[in-house]
């Protein structure tokens, strides 16, 4: 799946931002290289997951700040 979205946008993955409120969704999008942030708008604890969220966000009106 993730590979489909390197394929249609023709870019690396390292420059692909991945957003979703499921942590387990962050850690295998994280560990394909996608930059991850995830929203926690109920400051869940982080699932111990092998990999982590790059960012962890409490609203997604927080994301522009942080893009390039």
């Amino acid at each position: 799946m993730y590979q489909l979205v390197i394929d249609a946008l023709g870019v690396d993955a390292n420059r692909i931002g991945f957003v979703s409120s499921n942590s387990r969704d962050i850690a295998g999008a994280a560990s394909f290289g996608f930059e991850t942030f995830w929203i926690n708008r109920t400051s869940a604890p982080e699932d111990r997951l092998r990999i982590g969220p790059k960012r962890i966000l409490t609203t997604l009106a927080e994301l522009p700040a942080l893009l390039d």
